[in-house]
């Protein structure tokens, strides 16, 4: 298994992003893929890839919604390539 970094700015980082935006946690939040709330706001904590997989986390340590930490984690698309992938290191 590997810790990987997408690369800010790539079409992955993009697609994370926008997903994020979408997803039903963030249901009438003004710009949903920050989601201020006591100083707090979405953070994207790395993507792990197993063999073709990949699953990217995020995370926000007060969200607005629930006042309490909440993480998400979504495959990555199929699109994604090596060359969106700024560093990786080895999990044992």
């Amino acid at each position: 298994m590997e810790l990987i970094v997408i690369k800010i700015q790539s079409k992955e980082w993009d697609y994370m992003w926008d997903w994020l935006s979408n997803h039903p946690i963030n249901k009438d939040i003004d710009n949903p893929t920050i989601a201020e709330n006591q100083g707090e706001e979405w953070q994207y904590m790395g993507s792990f890839k197993n063999g073709d997989n990949v699953i990217h986390e995020l995370r926000h340590r007060c969200h607005p919604a629930t006042q309490d930490k909440y993480s998400v984690t979504l495959s990555a698309s199929k699109d994604l390539t090596a060359d969106q992938i700024e560093n990786s290191a080895k999990i044992k």
